[in-house]
C-alpha cells in the first residue's frame, strides 16, 4: 500500500473529500488501533472509594444514582457496560426504564428493593436482578445499612444501534407494587395465563435468588465426576431465561464458574468480552502468559480473543465466578468463534 509522498497526487482530491466528510479507505495513517487490555479492579482498593462516595455523593441533590463505572482505555466503549451502584439507607432510585437491558448482582447490605414491572424484589447479596429492555425498575432501601450492587447493562451496543430511549415514573417516585412476591417467576412458568392477541412484553423481570442458586449448583457439583468436569471452565452455569430457556437476554449471558480446589483449566479463547466478579475463593486467571491474581470480590475483565485459563487457589475451597459476557448478540450475528488448545 503507497504511504506518504506517494499520495501526492491525490492531494487534491483528498481536499475534496474532506471538505464533503469523505474518506478514502486507502487513507489510512498506518498506526495500529488501541487494544482493550486485561484490568484488575481490586475490591480492597475500589472499596475505601465507594465507601467515600457514600458519604459525600448526595441523592438527589447531586445525581439521581450513585453509579461508578468500571473505565479503563477503549473498555467504555464495549458492549457490557459494568459499574457499582450505592444506596444509602432511606434513599430511592425513581423508577425509570429504558432501552439497554440490565443486571443487577448484588454485593453487600440487605433490606433494599427494586420494584420490576410492579413487583417488588427485595436484594440480598449473591442475588441476580435481571431487567429487560423497556421494563420498569425502582429501587429503594428501607434497611439499616448500605447496599452494594453490580449494574450490567448492554448500553453501548444499543447507543451504537442508535436505539437509546429512556422514560422516567410519574413524579419521580417508585412504581408501585402491584403484584405479589414471586409474580413474574409463577407467570413465566410451565403454566401460564393465556393472553388475548396484541402487544405483549417477551421477557420479564426475573430474580435469581443467591440461596436457591447456590443450593442448585451445590447439588450439580456433588453429583458431577470429576471426569466429566469441563477441562476449558470448571463448572459452568448459566442463569436461563425462564421463558425461552436459552441465554439469560438477547445481549447477554450471566453465568457462575465454579472451580474446584486446586483445579487449574486448559487455555482457550473466544471473541467477545467477559466480565468476572469474585464470588468466593482466591486464584488467577493466566493471559496470554501474564497472571492475573484474584480474591474475593474483585472484579476483572478478560479482553477478545485473548488465551487464558483459570486456578483455583486454595488447597481446600472451592471458587466461585460470576460471569457475564456479550456471547447472544454474537451468535446472533453469527460472529461467536471459540478455539481451544
Amino acid at each position: 500500500m503507497p504511504t506518504g509522498t506517494a499520495f501526492e497526487h491525490l492531494k487534491e482530491l483528498h481536499e475534496k473529500y474532506a471538505r464533503s466528510d469523505l474518506r478514502g479507505m486507502w487513507q489510512r495513517d498506518g498506526a495500529s488501533p488501541p487494544t482493550l487490555q486485561p484490568r484488575l479492579w481490586a475490591w480492597q482498593e475500589v472499596a475505601p472509594l465507594l465507601e467515600e462516595s457514600l458519604r459525600t455523593v448526595r441523592l438527589p441533590e447531586d445525581t439521581d444514582q450513585r453509579v461508578i463505572g468500571l473505565t479503563a482505555p477503549e473498555f467504555s466503549s464495549r458492549a457490557v457496560y459494568v459499574s457499582y451502584q450505592l444506596l444509602n439507607p432511606g434513599e430511592k432510585v425513581p423508577s425509570h426504564r429504558h432501552t439497554p437491558a440490565q443486571m443487577r448482582f448484588i454485593i453487600q447490605g440487605k433490606g433494599a428493593y427494586t420494584t420490576a414491572d410492579g413487583e417488588r424484589m427485595f436484594m440480598e447479596p449473591g442475588d441476580l436482578l435481571v431487567q429487560p429492555n423497556w421494563s420498569w425498575h425502582g429501587t429503594a432501601n428501607i434497611g439499616e445499612g448500605a447496599v452494594y450492587w453490580l449494574d450490567i447493562q448492554d448500553r453501548n451496543l444499543v447507543n451504537y444501534l442508535g436505539a437509546l430511549r429512556r422514560e422516567l415514573w410519574p413524579d419521580g417516585e417508585v412504581q408501585p407494587t402491584i403484584h405479589p412476591e414471586n409474580y413474574y417467576a409463577k407467570v413465566a412458568g410451565a403454566l401460564r395465563p393465556v393472553k388475548s392477541a396484541g402487544p405483549e412484553q417477551i421477557l420479564p423481570p426475573t430474580h435469581y435468588k443467591w440461596r436457591d442458586t447456590l443450593e442448585s449448583v451445590n447439588a450439580m457439583d456433588e453429583n458431577i465426576e470429576t471426569a466429566a468436569v469441563n477441562p476449558y471452565d470448571g463448572l459452568k452455569f448459566e442463569y436461563a431465561n425462564p421463558v425461552t430457556g436459552g441465554h439469560t437476554l438477547p445481549t447477554l449471558s450471566a453465568q457462575l464458574q465454579l472451580l474446584r480446589p486446586s483445579h487449574t483449566t486448559r487455555e482457550h479463547r473466544r471473541t467477545g468480552m467477559t466480565m468476572y466478579y469474585v464470588v468466593t475463593g482466591q486464584g488467577a486467571t493466566t493471559v496470554n502468559g501474564s497472571a492475573i491474581e484474584w480474591r474475593e470480590r474483585d472484579c476483572f475483565m478478560l479482553p477478545p480473543l485473548q488465551w487464558h485459563s483459570h486456578q483455583n487457589g486454595s488447597k481446600n475451597q472451592r471458587a466461585i465466578l460470576f460471569t457475564v459476557s456479550d456471547r447472544p448478540a454474537l451468535e446472533a450475528l453469527g460472529l461467536y468463534y471459540e478455539e481451544r488448545r
